[in-house]
């Protein structure tokens, strides 16, 4: 069980210290209309931003999974 919970626990910060650097690398939305919902483009490819994006939501959900599992192991 030790070695289960330390290997979540590396999980935990590689996930962390990866979604960082993803949010950090992605560029930002450009405009003053996006950030009062004036952009109709919320559906439309993105690109290589897009993969990002996609990367990043997974690597949150992940992110949240494993914070989620340690309440199952007492220290």
């Amino acid at each position: 069980m030790e070695i289960l919970q330390n290997i979540l626990i590396f999980l935990y910060i590689a996930v962390a210290g990866f979604l960082v650097y993803l949010v950090l690398s992605q560029e930002p939305k450009q405009g003053a209309g996006d950030m009062f919902g004036g952009s109709t483009d919320l559906f439309s490819t993105r690109g290589v931003t897009g993969g990002l994006y996609r990367i990043t939501v997974v690597l949150g959900v992940i992110f949240v999974v494993l914070a989620f599992s340690f309440r199952f192991f007492n220290r």
